[in-house]
């Protein structure tokens, strides 16, 4: 099964994510480019900790009691959305992000060890380093040069305006959660099959 490691938003990030995806959506339509990206659902959207891929189901028991040991060391944080950018840049966009601002050093820390539990099961997953993000979109493969500029360009024009260049109101993170996601033509349908409390005060 298809799998990854997250952090859930809350309702408030998710609002906060969702009026960033709507002025891109019309900032695009204005100009004739709303067919040029696939938007990620607003109930999909999540900050993914560790990309596992493809795993056994036998391992998950291990992998549960790893995760659960690992998350009792972290307390809650706090995470804002900040800033709205591309992967790899605006001239060449693949993916559309959100910037996520707040308690970073702690998220650096979970997120470590997060992977160290996944590795500790003999799971590698993604290897790629850690860069706390929101994807709210990506770029379809058949459009032209001249549109992908163009819609990195709106972001860019998006992520300059003062309204954007200031954080969000930061909010309470105390979970995470192991997904399992199964692919379909009509988008990514996630399953929860663990949730793991971060410890209390």
């Amino acid at each position: 099964m298809r799998t990854f490691i997250a952090i859930d938003l809350t309702p408030s990030l998710r609002q906060q994510v969702e009026s960033t995806q709507r002025r891109l959506m019309r900032q695009l339509l204005a100009q004739k480019l709303d067919r040029a990206v696939r938007w990620v659902a607003v109930h999909n959207l999540h900050l993914t900790l560790h990309f596992l891929g493809e795993i056994e189901e036998a391992q998950l028991s291990a992998l549960t009691d790893r995760l659960a040991a690992a998350t009792t060391h972290h307390l809650p944080m706090q995470l804002r959305i900040e800033g709205v950018g591309c992967f790899p840049n605006s001239n060449r966009p693949n993916v559309i992000w959100c910037g996520v601002g707040g308690d970073l050093q702690a998220l650096a820390r979970l997120q470590s060890d997060v992977t160290a539990a996944v590795r500790s099961v003999g799971i590698q997953g993604d290897d790629k380093p850690f860069k706390p993000h929101l994807t709210i979109g990506r770029t379809q493969r058949n459009i032209t040069v001249g549109q992908l500029r163009a819609v990195g360009a709106a972001v860019a024009e998006l992520a300059a305006l003062p309204s954007h260049a200031s954080a969000g109101t930061p909010d309470r993170i105390d979970e995470v959660i192991l997904y399992k996601s199964e692919l379909t033509p009509s988008g990514p349908i996630y399953t929860r099959l663990g949730v793991f409390q971060l410890a209390q005060r």
